[in-house]
């Protein structure tokens, strides 16, 4: 089992910067599914939607730091902070930066926010990033947002899904859970998982969002969370934070993986 953890963080260090070619200290208007032809295309659809007018207006911007993540603070090993980690759901895809749960949540309970979260990537990628960045950041917590849907991903390049040597995707989600367990224990780090999904779909299995609610706010792309359930994830880690409500016990371990089942 090492062995292919082994060879597979071999060959995902090499390309862990090159999936998504994010400019490191630069700032872009789109992002990913949060593409421009896209927002025209539904406005065109939904002209009078208040939120996608509101958008028009107020463009999102998606700023980086020195190594491309979307945060304000640079990694560095200075000064103490926590780490996020997870999808396009924590790196906040289609919603300003201040409606995201992970930057709620930061300033919430202070310190540098390490956003180190990546749009499309499953468990394996996100322990990678994690693994990485180890020993170029200082933390204290480790908040991690993994919804089933980014269990098993796409290859970003190919489009096609990634296989994983004949490992079924439960199985996948143990082996790189208890890696991030075994790395939070050996850096004194506490853990907080929470994996809810709130992913809607239709029939056809396109995302049910609703360019007119009246009370919740839509992602600009029309796919993601809306900003109100952004508010629940931050005040559920919030709460666990508060009690602290850790990952950290074998017996834990086993309650989370028959969830997971």
């Amino acid at each position: 089992m090492n062995r292919f953890i082994s060879n597979q963080s071999k060959e995902l260090k090499k390309k862990l910067f090159k999936l998504f070619d994010r400019i490191p200290n630069s700032t872009s208007y789109w992002h990913l599914s949060d593409a421009k032809d896209r927002f025209e295309e539904n406005f065109k659809k939904h002209p009078n939607s208040p939120h996608l007018l509101n958008y028009k207006k107020n463009p999102i911007t998606y700023e980086y730091n020195n190594y491309g993540f979307r945060t304000p603070d640079d990694f560095i090993l200075k000064e103490e902070g926590n780490v996020f980690l997870g999808c396009s759901h924590t790196f906040g895809i289609g919603h300003y930066l201040e409606n995201t749960w992970s930057y709620k949540l930061s300033k919430k309970i202070g310190g540098k926010f390490y956003n180190i979260s990546e749009p499309g990537s499953g468990i394996q990628l996100q322990y990678e990033y994690l693994n990485y960045f180890k020993d170029k950041i200082k933390f204290n917590n480790l908040f991690h947002f993994l919804p089933d849907e980014c269990w098993v991903r796409f290859n970003p390049k190919t489009k096609e899904m990634l296989v994983y040597n004949n490992f079924e995707p439960n199985d996948l989600v143990k082996i790189y859970l208890n890696l991030i367990l075994d790395l939070c224990k050996s850096l004194g780090v506490n853990y907080y998982l929470l994996t809810k999904s709130y992913i809607r779909r239709n029939l056809d299995d396109s995302p049910n969002i609703d360019a007119f609610h009246p009370k919740w706010n839509p992602a600009r792309d029309l796919s993601h969370y809306y900003s109100e359930e952004h508010d629940e994830i931050c005040s559920i880690f919030y709460e666990k934070f508060l009690n602290n409500d850790t990952v950290r016990h074998q017996e834990i371990k086993k309650e989370i993986f028959d969830k997971l089942i």
